[in-house]
């Protein structure tokens, strides 16, 4: 499997990325028309989303937008960049966190999978140089290995999700710690109200800025709606944890609701573009 991600990597990066989303989006498309878990759970996290019942348009959007996702992971990052359009509003909002950086010795940023979650890491890594971490799922070995190339190639410091002394190292020198906080992987953490339905919802981003009195601000890429081709990073200029709160669970549960509003905000705003499609709300 890796030879085949590395040799798919070779021949797709060569390939105009208009003409390489028209492939992806007509393959993603294709299979969507199957019957599958994933096309299920999808349907049922949008639906959580809207409060009704998700249309069959929406989900189209979602594959095609992971597609995209996935052709994205095969082009030199060089060749992305020059697409970034930086709007006043994240522009603010980067500024605010680099003082904030500054004035706590480290800073958590919540991520999202929204838009290109990669390219927002590698974009957050190339926006705090030498200070960005982005902390990943473990694949099984040869797809983590070709990703971890894949993500060190775009810039990012790569901490695996289940490596904590990383993520404290990281805190405690002073650095950004980027962390996706829409799906709870060891479903250890929280359930919680998420769009007014309980879900599974991660204590670690919480417990890491409460232990090391670090703020915490959300932020990721997304694309231009009308054009595929251009990203658009946003960031909140919404701050939290700014009072250096003691770690006690009544503090980790009230910073991680703040948190679950910020999320519902953002996915609220973009819900073609979250690309979820593991379980996050609890069974009924």
């Amino acid at each position: 499997m890796y030879f085949l991600l590395k040799f798919l990597q070779v021949i797709l990066r060569n390939i105009p990325r208009k003409a390489g989303y028209f492939i992806f989006e007509s393959l993603f498309t294709a299979a969507l028309l199957f019957p599958s878990k994933r096309k299920r759970t999808l349907k049922k996290n949008l639906s959580n989303v809207l409060g009704h019942d998700a249309p069959a348009s929406l989900l189209r959007e979602v594959y095609r937008c992971y597609a995209r996702y996935y052709f994205d992971l095969y082009q030199d990052n060089e060749k992305i960049f020059p697409s970034v359009v930086i709007t006043p509003e994240f522009q603010h909002a980067y500024d605010i966190s680099k003082d904030l950086l500054n004035r706590y010795n480290g800073l958590i940023i919540l991520s999202l999978h929204i838009g290109n979650w990669d390219f927002g890491g590698s974009y957050l890594s190339y926006m705090y140089p030498q200070k960005g971490n982005v902390v990943v799922e473990k694949l099984s070995p040869p797809v983590y290995t070709w990703f971890t190339e894949t993500r060190q190639k775009w810039g990012m410091k790569v901490i695996e999700s289940s490596d904590m002394k990383s993520m404290m190292r990281a805190l405690k020198n002073k650095e950004v710690l980027v962390l996706a906080v829409d799906r709870d992987l060891e479903k250890t953490g929280y359930q919680m109200e998420f769009f007014g339905k309980k879900a599974y919802i991660p204590s670690g981003p919480a417990k890491l800025a409460l232990t090391y009195g670090v703020p915490i601000m959300l932020g990721g890429m997304t694309r231009n709606k009308d054009n595929p081709l251009i990203f658009v990073p946003f960031f909140y200029p919404e701050a939290l944890n700014l009072e250096r709160a003691e770690r006690t669970e009544e503090n980790t549960v009230k910073l991680t609701r703040s948190m679950v509003k910020l999320m519902e905000r953002s996915i609220s705003s973009s819900p073609e573009q979250w690309c979820m499609l593991q379980q996050v709300w609890v069974d009924e």
